[in-house]
């Protein structure tokens, strides 16, 4: 596990695995949202694109986020050695959204650029009911070849994963 993507619905969790990851494998993490929304509604595809490649010419990385409708979502899944797939239920989800709003409400998060405070987004309520996890999976398997694909489902699949990959604090 030298360059891992981690996907997945919105608030699925993929923010804080990816940081956990980074501590523990001493490898940056770079989270997509920082990278796109520097602007109101999102920087060019085509600059979104430039920066993920340069991010992918280091040796190691770990990339978080989704953007599944992106360019880049291909690029990414290319470039990994290993992808982390998070499908968990919509109410997990919808539990995990919560919490972050409460947490963040009208807060600037770490993992979001620019001057966007939190708050709940009833777009991303939406979005996150329509969210086709099993279209994702699909479009992850075009892209995996010999790599490592780890699905975590629930939450002892996300402890279970720290087990099996001898990861801890």
């Amino acid at each position: 596990m030298q360059k891992i993507v981690i996907v997945g619905c919105p608030s699925s969790g993929k923010t804080t695995l990816a940081n956990k990851l980074g501590v523990l494998l001493n490898i940056k993490v770079y989270h997509l949202d920082k990278i796109f929304w520097v602007e109101k509604q999102g920087i060019k595809q085509d600059i979104f694109l430039v920066q993920q490649e340069e991010i992918m010419m280091n040796n190691t990385w770990i990339i978080d986020g989704g953007f599944v409708k992106s360019k880049s979502y291909g690029v990414r899944l290319n470039n990994a050695d290993t992808v982390i797939f998070f499908a968990f239920s919509k109410v997990i989800i919808y539990w995990r959204l919560l919490k972050r709003a409460i947490r963040y409400f009208n807060k600037l998060r770490p993992d979001m650029g620019g001057s966007r405070k939190d708050h709940l987004n009833w777009q991303l309520v939406k979005y996150i009911w329509n969210y086709d996890t099993k279209e994702e999976y699909k479009k992850i398997m075009e892209y995996l070849g010999t790599k490592k694909l780890i699905v975590i489902r629930n939450f002892q699949e996300e402890k279970d994963f720290f087990i099996k990959e001898k990861l801890t604090l």
